[in-house]
């Protein structure tokens, strides 16, 4: 009877869960996964909901430049009522015309003139108005505002845009690396059954004294290294799952389905060069940051000149009204702040300084993204490379595998021989998978750096 170690009770064991799990997988393709993740990504929802701020900060803004009106009402009541009283006066023109300097006695002059008083405001009395303000002049500082605020929208929708370019990318790469891990395990199970055919061959061999003890001994090893590296693969794909359904969404029971292919690059290098400088959201950002800071320079030079309103005031109420306060009202308002410590020259050279910054920002990341761009078209080439020279040497190394078997069944090679073949198959095979998915990683680097990861879906993607 097979006796089975510890090591192969663990990978049965092993074998076991991943067939009852994968019998309950999904089917999932790159662009599926791509998508799940950007609707379920709490960083992509919060770029949206800034935007949404900007949006509303630049309808605020815009109403900066409309004109305010404002309706107003109130009640008072005041200690007394207020009253113009010339008493003194109706005193002295008694006095003046009665005897011994008038005609007329005082008491008839006292009936004959009226009260010198007249009421003007009661002790409670009520208000209600229109007013309205229009500044039409301030120096540029509210038109440049406006401008600023509905830049800053296409700023935050660049953010928005390079957010869902991140995630987009870490949704490709957990999604090709779980492919890759997917693909290493079936690699290793296949290794793993190759070599314990041979071990069966070899004990079988042993026990008719046709090969040594030391080469049944050595097939064994190669077995038992064969199933640790399966269950370290079972673990990689474990944790690779786990890792992809984080970025979609919470879903564990998935299966990739979009095969790791050999990926060309979407344009020539200038060409991808030129579509980065277009596209990338960071340049794009820096390049809205610099504009809006040529509008804090002139939103701050603004200061240096008046501020011109138009105004006007129409009492609605006008049953209560003093006789100094008029029903109507218009005219143009001017305020000249014609010193302030400085403070608007300190201003201006702050967004100067400001402008210049973004400028040189902007210079040296459109250096960093040629930079990017040349790395990963290296990347691409290199994986390309290493595809065609394991291509080549791919149909000799199962050449060599075929015959080290036949030669082992007839005696004429050692175990040995046929463990080094299978394992350098292997090897080969695995190096392939590698060289396929580091193309794929690469190419996801260049449509990250061009703003365009979501055409990645249409060009590794093949039907399940």
């Amino acid at each position: 009877m097979t006796r089975i170690g510890f090591s192969g009770c663990l990978l049965l064991l092993f074998a076991f869960l991943g067939m009852a799990q994968e019998s309950h997988l999904r089917p999932l393709t790159l662009r599926e996964a791509m998508q799940n993740a950007l609707k379920n990504n709490a960083q992509v929802r919060a770029a949206e909901a800034a935007v949404e701020q900007a949006e509303g900060a630049s309808l605020s803004a815009r109403g900066m430049m409309l004109p305010e009106i404002s309706l107003s009402a109130r009640v008072t009541r005041i200690n007394d009522p207020l009253e113009i009283n010339l008493d003194p006066i109706r005193s002295a023109m008694i006095g003046l015309h009665s005897p011994p300097l008038g005609a007329l006695p005082a008491a008839a002059l006292d009936t004959l003139l009226p009260p010198f008083k007249m009421r003007v405001q009661d002790k409670l009395f009520y208000n209600a108005a229109i007013s309205v303000q229009w500044p039409i002049f301030t120096g540029g500082r509210v038109w440049s505002g406006y401008k600023a605020a509905s830049e800053n929208v296409d700023a935050r929708k660049a953010d928005l845009a390079g957010t869902r370019n991140s995630v987009g990318v870490e949704a490709c790469s957990r999604y090709l690396t779980l492919r890759l891990t997917d693909e290493l395990v079936f690699l290793q199970e296949q290794t793993r059954n190759t070599l314990s055919d041979h071990v069966d061959k070899a004990r079988k061999l042993q026990e008719g004294g046709q090969i040594a003890l030391a080469e049944r001994l050595r097939a064994e090893v190669a077995l038992a290294e064969a199933e640790r590296d399966l269950e370290d693969a079972m673990r990689d794909r474990s944790l690779a799952r786990l890792a992809l359904s984080n970025t979609i969404g919470g879903d564990t029971l998935i299966q990739p389905v979009t095969a790791l292919n050999d990926a060309e690059a979407p344009a020539d290098l200038e060409n991808l060069k030129k579509r980065a400088h277009e596209n990338y959201p960071g340049l794009r950002r820096l390049a809205i940051e610099s504009s809006r800071a040529g509008r804090s320079v002139t939103a701050s030079r603004g200061e240096w000149f008046p501020v011109v309103a138009l105004f006007g005031r129409r009492e609605l109420y006008t049953k209560d009204l003093t006789l100094l306060d008029p029903a109507w009202a218009v005219g143009v308002n001017l305020q000249w702040d014609i010193f302030q410590g400085g403070q608007t020259a300190g201003k201006v050279q702050a967004a100067k300084s400001l402008q210049r910054n973004v400028t040189l920002q902007s210079e040296k990341a459109m250096a960093d993204i040629d930079l990017l761009v040349e790395k990963r078209w290296r990347e691409l080439e290199h994986a390309h490379g290493r595809l065609l020279s394991l291509d080549k040497t791919g149909e000799l190394a199962e050449e060599s595998l075929r015959a080290q078997q036949l030669a082992f069944d007839s005696g004429l090679a050692t175990s040995l021989d046929v463990v080094d073949a299978q394992l350098s198959l292997a090897r080969l095979r695995m190096a392939r998978l590698k060289a396929k998915y580091d193309a794929g990683m690469a190419l996801a680097g260049l449509l990250e750096a061009t703003g365009e990861i979501e055409k990645i879906s249409e060009m590794l993607e093949v039907n399940p």
